[in-house]
């Protein structure tokens, strides 16, 4: 099955322009062109795509990533120096994660202290009730 860029920004949820971005920087293997010339994806290029979003997500550089598929495609012996690649990511986005949750503390007690101060009337009874 093929997909258009429309057909695949809607899927992953990004936009047309972040597809196409993706595409013209070669990050995607196997995006062919149908005979009006527009870029149309298989499921093979929807897995790479989905790679892409999750290192971007995790805050990997377009170059990182540029590195790891220039990995791939060298072969089976990059294997070691793609696994240490992810490794060292994996550990700065479970730093991130971590940093994330501190964060999201913060927030939540802010936010306990602001409800206290809208609505005096529901905690004085919440806490009547504990």
């Amino acid at each position: 099955m093929s997909y258009s860029v429309k057909e695949v920004a809607e899927m992953f949820r990004i936009s047309p322009h972040t597809v196409r971005y993706y595409t013209d920087q070669e990050l995607i293997p196997g995006v062919t062109r149908d005979q009006n010339g527009r870029r149309m994806f298989d499921d093979a290029a929807l897995g790479w795509l989905r790679t892409i979003i999750a290192f971007r997500t995790a805050g990997m550089s377009i170059d990182m990533i540029r590195h790891y598929l220039d990995l791939y495609n060298q072969g089976e012996e990059t294997i070691p120096a793609r696994y240490q690649l992810l490794v060292k990511q994996q550990q700065i986005t479970r730093q991130k994660l971590d940093d994330l949750v501190q964060q999201m503390e913060v927030i939540n007690n802010k936010v306990q202290s602001y409800n206290g101060w809208i609505h005096p009337a529901e905690n004085t009874q919440n806490e009547k009730g504990q």
